[in-house]
């Protein structure tokens, strides 16, 4: 994985359709982060149901 290949965070990028690619992001990688604009921009999910999601899966999220 690119993680272990660097020493600076690494941060996931584009394809989240869903509140689970966000998760699967944490679950399936060693990134730091993950992020997303165009499920937003087009109003497909609002930010609050991704957090509340990656919350309840044990991810660590900034909820202010």
């Amino acid at each position: 994985m690119v993680s272990d290949a660097v020493t600076i965070p690494v941060i996931a990028s584009s394809g989240a359709g869903s509140v689970e690619h966000f998760s699967e992001v944490f679950e399936k990688t060693n990134a730091s982060a993950a992020l997303a604009a165009g499920i937003f921009h087009r109003k497909e999910v609002p930010i609050l149901a991704v957090k509340e999601h990656l919350v309840d899966s044990g991810v660590e999220v900034r909820m202010q």
